[in-house]
Protein backbone atom coordinates (compact mmCIF):
# COMPACT_ATOMS: atom_id res chain seq x y z
CA UNK A 1 0.00 0.00 0.00
CA UNK A 2 0.91 3.83 -0.72
CA UNK A 3 0.78 6.22 1.92
CA UNK A 4 -1.52 9.49 0.42
CA UNK A 5 -2.13 12.46 2.20
CA UNK A 6 -5.08 14.30 1.44
CA UNK A 7 -6.19 18.14 1.13
CA UNK A 8 -9.49 19.47 1.85
CA UNK A 9 -10.56 22.14 -1.26
CA UNK A 10 -13.65 24.19 -0.41
CA UNK A 11 -14.30 25.53 -3.84
CA UNK A 12 -12.62 24.41 -6.78
CA UNK A 13 -13.14 26.21 -9.86
CA UNK A 14 -16.82 26.75 -9.91
CA UNK A 15 -17.25 22.95 -8.57
CA UNK A 16 -17.34 23.54 -5.17
CA UNK A 17 -15.88 21.05 -2.49
CA UNK A 18 -12.91 19.14 -3.54
CA UNK A 19 -10.14 16.98 -2.54
CA UNK A 20 -6.24 17.28 -3.22
CA UNK A 21 -4.99 13.67 -2.87
CA UNK A 22 -1.13 13.23 -3.42
CA UNK A 23 0.79 10.03 -3.78
CA UNK A 24 4.80 9.46 -4.04
CA UNK A 25 4.41 10.48 -7.84
CA UNK A 26 1.02 11.44 -8.60
CA UNK A 27 -1.30 14.29 -7.82
CA UNK A 28 -4.77 14.59 -8.30
CA UNK A 29 -8.04 16.35 -7.09
CA UNK A 30 -11.64 14.92 -7.18
CA UNK A 31 -14.95 16.96 -6.75
CA UNK A 32 -17.57 15.91 -4.06
CA UNK A 33 -20.12 18.61 -4.96
CA UNK A 34 -20.06 17.38 -8.32
CA UNK A 35 -19.91 14.10 -9.97
CA UNK A 36 -17.82 11.29 -9.28
CA UNK A 37 -15.09 13.38 -11.16
CA UNK A 38 -11.53 13.30 -10.94
CA UNK A 39 -10.20 17.13 -11.97
CA UNK A 40 -6.73 16.92 -12.16
CA UNK A 41 -3.90 14.43 -12.51
CA UNK A 42 -0.37 15.13 -12.78
CA UNK A 43 3.08 15.03 -11.57
CA UNK A 44 3.02 16.87 -7.82
CA UNK A 45 2.79 20.21 -8.22
CA UNK A 46 3.50 19.60 -11.96
CA UNK A 47 0.50 20.95 -14.45
CA UNK A 48 -2.55 19.46 -15.40
CA UNK A 49 -3.02 17.03 -17.88
CA UNK A 50 -6.87 16.92 -17.70
CA UNK A 51 -9.04 19.89 -18.85
CA UNK A 52 -10.77 21.14 -15.72
CA UNK A 53 -13.33 23.30 -17.48
CA UNK A 54 -15.37 23.13 -20.62
CA UNK A 55 -18.79 25.35 -21.00
CA UNK A 56 -20.23 22.56 -23.33
CA UNK A 57 -23.84 21.86 -21.80
CA UNK A 58 -26.11 19.94 -22.97
CA UNK A 59 -30.46 21.02 -22.27
CA UNK A 60 -32.27 16.96 -21.48
CA UNK A 61 -36.37 16.52 -22.43
CA UNK A 62 -37.40 17.27 -19.08
CA UNK A 63 -35.41 20.63 -18.27
CA UNK A 64 -32.38 18.81 -17.13
CA UNK A 65 -29.16 20.47 -18.63
CA UNK A 66 -25.65 17.99 -18.87
CA UNK A 67 -22.54 20.00 -18.32
CA UNK A 68 -19.58 18.94 -19.67
CA UNK A 69 -17.37 19.87 -16.84
CA UNK A 70 -13.82 18.62 -18.07
CA UNK A 71 -11.60 15.63 -16.23
CA UNK A 72 -12.71 12.13 -16.25
CA UNK A 73 -16.07 11.07 -15.61
CA UNK A 74 -17.48 7.38 -16.13
CA UNK A 75 -20.51 6.92 -18.34
CA UNK A 76 -23.05 3.79 -19.68
CA UNK A 77 -22.31 2.85 -23.12
CA UNK A 78 -24.01 2.75 -26.28
CA UNK A 79 -23.88 6.42 -26.25
CA UNK A 80 -27.56 7.05 -26.84
CA UNK A 81 -29.27 10.77 -25.72
CA UNK A 82 -30.77 11.82 -23.53
CA UNK A 83 -29.94 8.35 -21.24
CA UNK A 84 -25.84 8.73 -21.61
CA UNK A 85 -26.32 12.78 -20.75
CA UNK A 86 -27.79 12.18 -16.99
CA UNK A 87 -26.40 15.23 -14.95
CA UNK A 88 -23.59 14.18 -12.57
CA UNK A 89 -23.41 18.34 -11.16
CA UNK A 90 -25.20 17.39 -8.27
CA UNK A 91 -23.08 16.20 -4.98
CA UNK A 92 -21.95 12.50 -4.54
CA UNK A 93 -24.60 9.88 -2.37
CA UNK A 94 -21.31 9.04 -0.48
CA UNK A 95 -17.48 9.15 0.13
CA UNK A 96 -14.73 7.17 1.43
CA UNK A 97 -11.72 7.97 1.99
CA UNK A 98 -8.92 5.18 2.53
CA UNK A 99 -5.34 5.80 3.29
CA UNK A 100 -3.96 5.39 -0.23
CA UNK A 101 -7.27 6.22 -1.70
CA UNK A 102 -10.87 7.49 -2.32
CA UNK A 103 -13.94 5.65 -3.87
CA UNK A 104 -16.72 8.23 -4.80
CA UNK A 105 -20.11 6.67 -5.32
CA UNK A 106 -23.04 8.46 -7.45
CA UNK A 107 -26.80 9.22 -6.62
CA UNK A 108 -28.60 6.93 -8.46
CA UNK A 109 -29.79 8.04 -11.80
CA UNK A 110 -33.27 8.95 -11.94
CA UNK A 111 -34.02 7.52 -15.12
CA UNK A 112 -32.06 4.18 -15.88
CA UNK A 113 -31.69 3.36 -12.17
CA UNK A 114 -27.74 3.38 -12.54
CA UNK A 115 -25.40 3.94 -10.28
CA UNK A 116 -22.08 5.27 -11.32
CA UNK A 117 -18.95 4.95 -8.61
CA UNK A 118 -15.16 5.79 -9.27
CA UNK A 119 -12.48 4.36 -6.53
CA UNK A 120 -8.81 5.59 -6.90
CA UNK A 121 -6.06 3.78 -5.50
CA UNK A 122 -2.38 5.22 -5.32
CA UNK A 123 0.22 2.74 -6.49
CA UNK A 124 4.00 2.56 -7.27
CA UNK A 125 4.07 5.81 -10.20
CA UNK A 126 0.47 5.15 -10.78
CA UNK A 127 -3.38 5.20 -10.10
CA UNK A 128 -5.44 2.58 -10.20
CA UNK A 129 -9.06 3.47 -11.47
CA UNK A 130 -11.92 1.22 -10.91
CA UNK A 131 -14.98 2.53 -12.90
CA UNK A 132 -18.50 0.91 -12.39
CA UNK A 133 -22.07 0.78 -12.89
CA UNK A 134 -24.50 -0.69 -11.01
CA UNK A 135 -27.99 -1.94 -12.17
CA UNK A 136 -30.38 -0.66 -9.44
CA UNK A 137 -33.04 -0.95 -11.58
CA UNK A 138 -36.38 -3.93 -12.30
CA UNK A 139 -35.46 -5.39 -15.77
CA UNK A 140 -31.63 -6.11 -16.96
CA UNK A 141 -29.17 -3.97 -19.16
CA UNK A 142 -27.29 -4.43 -21.28
CA UNK A 143 -23.79 -2.10 -21.60
CA UNK A 144 -20.67 -1.29 -20.83
CA UNK A 145 -18.41 0.77 -18.33
CA UNK A 146 -17.14 3.95 -20.54
CA UNK A 147 -14.52 5.73 -19.04
CA UNK A 148 -13.77 9.21 -20.68
CA UNK A 149 -11.11 12.01 -19.72
CA UNK A 150 -11.04 15.74 -21.17
CA UNK A 151 -7.15 16.57 -22.29
CA UNK A 152 -6.16 19.54 -21.66
CA UNK A 153 -6.10 21.90 -24.63
CA UNK A 154 -3.53 21.77 -27.91
CA UNK A 155 -1.82 18.33 -26.43
CA UNK A 156 -0.77 15.45 -28.84
CA UNK A 157 -2.67 11.70 -28.30
CA UNK A 158 -0.46 8.90 -29.53
CA UNK A 159 -3.03 5.23 -30.05
CA UNK A 160 -0.71 2.06 -30.70
CA UNK A 161 -1.59 0.37 -34.35
CA UNK A 162 -2.22 -3.44 -33.65
CA UNK A 163 0.50 -5.45 -35.52
CA UNK A 164 -0.94 -9.48 -34.56
CA UNK A 165 -0.30 -10.98 -38.07
CA UNK A 166 -3.21 -13.12 -38.87
CA UNK A 167 -2.09 -14.05 -42.88
CA UNK A 168 -4.55 -13.98 -45.15
CA UNK A 169 -7.59 -12.66 -42.75
CA UNK A 170 -7.83 -8.98 -41.32
CA UNK A 171 -6.03 -8.15 -37.59
CA UNK A 172 -8.51 -5.10 -36.38
CA UNK A 173 -11.08 -2.81 -37.97
CA UNK A 174 -11.05 1.02 -36.99
CA UNK A 175 -14.94 2.71 -36.73
CA UNK A 176 -15.42 6.42 -37.91
CA UNK A 177 -18.60 8.79 -36.64
CA UNK A 178 -20.63 10.77 -39.48
CA UNK A 179 -18.97 13.75 -39.01
CA UNK A 180 -14.81 12.18 -39.29
CA UNK A 181 -13.31 12.77 -42.41
CA UNK A 182 -10.22 10.76 -42.57
CA UNK A 183 -8.10 13.20 -44.42
CA UNK A 184 -8.75 15.39 -41.45
CA UNK A 185 -5.15 17.02 -40.85
CA UNK A 186 -5.72 16.24 -37.02
CA UNK A 187 -5.29 12.83 -37.15
CA UNK A 188 -1.96 10.93 -38.58
CA UNK A 189 -2.05 7.36 -39.57
CA UNK A 190 1.39 5.79 -38.92
CA UNK A 191 1.92 1.99 -39.61
CA UNK A 192 2.93 1.43 -35.54
CA UNK A 193 0.75 4.45 -34.58
CA UNK A 194 -1.97 6.71 -34.99
CA UNK A 195 -1.63 10.33 -33.95
CA UNK A 196 -4.26 12.60 -33.01
CA UNK A 197 -3.71 16.10 -31.91
CA UNK A 198 -5.97 18.84 -30.72
CA UNK A 199 -6.55 22.16 -31.76
CA UNK A 200 -8.53 24.59 -29.92
CA UNK A 201 -9.29 27.11 -32.92
CA UNK A 202 -10.57 23.75 -35.44
CA UNK A 203 -14.01 24.20 -36.16
CA UNK A 204 -14.89 20.28 -37.27
CA UNK A 205 -15.27 17.38 -34.86
CA UNK A 206 -13.29 14.01 -35.51
CA UNK A 207 -14.23 10.49 -33.64
CA UNK A 208 -12.43 7.49 -34.29
CA UNK A 209 -12.36 3.86 -32.22
CA UNK A 210 -10.73 0.53 -32.67
CA UNK A 211 -10.20 -2.47 -31.05
CA UNK A 212 -7.13 -1.53 -28.77
CA UNK A 213 -5.70 -4.90 -28.19
CA UNK A 214 -2.27 -3.36 -26.91
CA UNK A 215 -4.24 -1.38 -24.53
CA UNK A 216 -3.00 1.68 -23.59
CA UNK A 217 -3.17 5.24 -24.60
CA UNK A 218 -0.53 7.92 -24.08
CA UNK A 219 -1.12 11.94 -24.21
CA UNK A 220 1.38 14.07 -24.07
CA UNK A 221 1.54 18.22 -22.90
CA UNK A 222 2.73 20.50 -21.46
CA UNK A 223 6.18 18.44 -21.34
CA UNK A 224 4.60 15.65 -19.99
CA UNK A 225 3.06 11.93 -20.75
CA UNK A 226 -0.10 10.73 -19.31
CA UNK A 227 -0.34 6.62 -19.95
CA UNK A 228 -3.80 5.45 -19.50
CA UNK A 229 -3.68 1.45 -19.53
CA UNK A 230 -6.33 -1.04 -19.26
CA UNK A 231 -7.31 -4.48 -20.58
CA UNK A 232 -8.51 -4.88 -23.89
CA UNK A 233 -10.32 -8.91 -23.88
CA UNK A 234 -10.27 -9.97 -27.27
CA UNK A 235 -12.83 -11.83 -28.56
CA UNK A 236 -15.19 -10.18 -26.27
CA UNK A 237 -18.07 -7.96 -27.30
CA UNK A 238 -17.44 -4.32 -27.04
CA UNK A 239 -19.71 -1.21 -28.05
CA UNK A 240 -19.45 0.61 -31.43
CA UNK A 241 -18.50 -1.61 -33.31
CA UNK A 242 -15.92 -3.58 -31.58
CA UNK A 243 -14.21 -0.55 -30.18
CA UNK A 244 -12.17 -0.63 -26.30
CA UNK A 245 -10.54 2.94 -27.03
CA UNK A 246 -12.30 5.85 -28.63
CA UNK A 247 -11.04 9.64 -29.26
CA UNK A 248 -13.33 12.02 -30.16
CA UNK A 249 -11.90 15.79 -31.17
CA UNK A 250 -13.26 19.57 -31.62
CA UNK A 251 -12.46 22.85 -30.78
CA UNK A 252 -13.56 22.78 -27.29
CA UNK A 253 -11.79 19.78 -25.85
CA UNK A 254 -10.27 16.16 -26.72
CA UNK A 255 -12.13 13.06 -24.53
CA UNK A 256 -9.79 10.19 -24.74
CA UNK A 257 -11.72 6.97 -23.85
CA UNK A 258 -11.70 3.32 -23.04
CA UNK A 259 -14.28 1.01 -22.41
CA UNK A 260 -15.01 -2.32 -21.11
CA UNK A 261 -16.84 -5.31 -23.05
CA UNK A 262 -20.72 -5.53 -23.42
CA UNK A 263 -22.24 -7.29 -20.73
CA UNK A 264 -26.13 -7.86 -19.47
CA UNK A 265 -26.42 -6.35 -15.92
CA UNK A 266 -29.28 -8.08 -13.61
CA UNK A 267 -30.92 -6.44 -11.37
CA UNK A 268 -28.33 -5.66 -8.25
CA UNK A 269 -25.15 -6.47 -10.58
CA UNK A 270 -22.10 -4.11 -11.22
CA UNK A 271 -19.97 -4.39 -13.60
CA UNK A 272 -16.50 -2.63 -13.91
CA UNK A 273 -13.43 -1.18 -15.89
CA UNK A 274 -9.98 -0.84 -14.69
CA UNK A 275 -7.12 1.61 -15.62
CA UNK A 276 -3.82 2.00 -14.72
CA UNK A 277 -2.60 6.16 -14.98
CA UNK A 278 0.50 7.35 -14.82
CA UNK A 279 2.47 10.49 -16.22
CA UNK A 280 5.89 10.58 -17.19
CA UNK A 281 8.06 13.70 -17.85
CA UNK A 282 8.21 14.79 -21.21
CA UNK A 283 10.44 17.83 -22.07
CA UNK A 284 10.08 17.10 -25.95
CA UNK A 285 7.01 16.40 -27.19
CA UNK A 286 7.22 13.88 -30.28
CA UNK A 287 6.66 14.36 -33.71
CA UNK A 288 4.49 12.06 -35.72
CA UNK A 289 7.50 9.97 -36.97
CA UNK A 290 6.76 5.95 -35.84
CA UNK A 291 10.34 5.81 -34.70
CA UNK A 292 10.73 8.99 -32.85
CA UNK A 293 7.32 8.25 -31.03
CA UNK A 294 8.87 5.07 -30.30
CA UNK A 295 11.87 6.09 -28.58
CA UNK A 296 10.35 8.58 -26.77
CA UNK A 297 7.73 6.25 -25.15
CA UNK A 298 10.27 3.20 -24.62
CA UNK A 299 11.26 4.68 -21.21
CA UNK A 300 8.00 4.98 -20.08
CA UNK A 301 6.67 1.13 -21.47
CA UNK A 302 9.65 -0.01 -19.30
CA UNK A 303 8.54 1.50 -15.97
CA UNK A 304 4.89 1.49 -16.38
CA UNK A 305 5.09 -1.95 -18.19
CA UNK A 306 3.12 -1.90 -21.41
CA UNK A 307 3.87 -3.10 -24.97
CA UNK A 308 4.90 -0.98 -27.69
CA UNK A 309 4.20 -1.95 -30.99
CA UNK A 310 6.19 -4.52 -33.11
CA UNK A 311 5.61 -5.02 -37.06
CA UNK A 312 5.88 -8.61 -37.74
CA UNK A 313 8.01 -9.54 -40.79
CA UNK A 314 6.97 -12.95 -40.69
CA UNK A 315 6.19 -13.94 -44.45
CA UNK A 316 2.89 -15.66 -45.29
CA UNK A 317 3.77 -18.97 -46.69
CA UNK A 318 0.46 -20.53 -48.37
CA UNK A 319 2.39 -23.66 -48.53
CA UNK A 320 3.19 -23.81 -45.10
CA UNK A 321 0.66 -25.84 -43.49
CA UNK A 322 1.52 -28.73 -46.32
CA UNK A 323 5.25 -28.04 -45.55
CA UNK A 324 4.47 -29.35 -41.33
Amino acid sequence: MIAMTSESIERYKTLGRALRLTGARLEVVVTLDVGPRTMHVSLPGGPNMFADECPLKEELPDGTVFEYLGGHRVWHSPEAFPRSYVPDSHPLARHELYDDGILMVQQEEPWTHIVKAVELRFGEGSVAVTSSLTNNGAWPIEMAVWSPFLGSPNGRLILPVTQRNTGLLPNTSYVLWPYARMDDPRVHWGRRFIVLDHDKHAETQFKLGYPNELGWLAYVNHGCCLVKRFVHERGARYPDGGCSSEAYTAGWGIDIESLSPLRQVRPGETITHEEQWSVFDCPARPSIDDDEIAAALAPFAQRAGFELPVPSVEAWDPTRDQKA
